[in-house]
């Protein structure tokens, strides 16, 4: 089985849900996964994974089951903010999206508060991800007031709907994205200043002195350069290196 074309499969399935309140039919799961010939133990991977992406089979998942704590308590005071906006039934949201395909850009403040509420459902759907749905939350609504230029480009207003939604959630993932390969940076620096410092005390309890960069590289293995660069991004805590 191509991985790419698997891993397609599950995005136009995520992207599928999102327009239909977090949930895709059971046809609809089939039909999406029919090209790709999966056997028994492979689909249920796959049902496992809409579960912990939130989304429900035949019937829709409660993403708020899954916001606690900061995220519960942002969440309620921003959809107590959204409430003080004023309605926007889905005739008049279509009625915008329209308004502004032809170019009318005195409506895309009001399309904008239009799709707030729904930035936030996409959002729910990345809880636990190591964002915060403030975040979250924050980074859809910059992608939505982006993709206001870009709805002349769309045929109907149910294309410009789904290209916003699959715009933000595009937006959002690569801000998990960015989130984890930070986090992994710093817990790779961490571990290295962890080993610059045990071999550093070690060499320094030999000698009964402190030690210079040199030495402590060729106990590392890292270089003068980057083992400087580590001290500094820690504040250079390492006493018994002599600087």
């Amino acid at each position: 089985m191509d991985r790419s074309v698997f891993v397609e499969a599950l995005s136009q399935l995520k992207e599928l849900a999102a327009m239909q309140g977090n949930m895709i039919t059971s046809e609809q799961l089939e039909e999406q996964l029919s090209v790709l010939s999966l056997d028994k133990e492979q689909k249920s991977l796959v049902l496992q994974y809409l579960k912990d992406a939130r989304i429900g089979v035949d019937e829709p998942a409660n993403p708020d089951d899954y916001v606690t704590g900061e995220d519960r308590h942002y969440l309620d005071m921003y959809l107590q903010e959204l409430k003080e906006l004023p309605p926007c039934p889905s005739g008049r949201k279509e009625a915008l999206l329209l308004s502004a395909m032809a170019g009318e850009k005195d409506v895309l403040g009001e399309l904008i508060q239009a799709f707030l509420p729904q930035v936030v459902d996409i959002a729910k759907l990345y809880v636990g991800q190591g964002v915060l749905l403030e975040d979250l939350i924050g980074e859809g609504n910059v992608a939505l007031a982006t993709l206001m230029d870009m709805l002349g480009s769309q045929e109907s207003a149910a294309e410009a709907e789904e290209m916003i939604a699959q715009m933000i959630m595009k937006a959002m993932e690569e801000l998990i994205c960015e989130n984890n390969d930070e986090q992994g940076e710093l817990e790779e620096i961490l571990e290295k200043a962890n080993h610059i410092l045990e071999k550093a005390n070690a060499l320094s309890e030999e000698l009964l002195r402190k030690v210079t960069l040199q030495e402590v590289s060729e106990q590392t293995g890292y270089s003068v350069d980057e083992i400087g660069e580590i001290l500094k991004i820690t504040g250079w805590k390492i006493e018994v290196i002599d600087l």
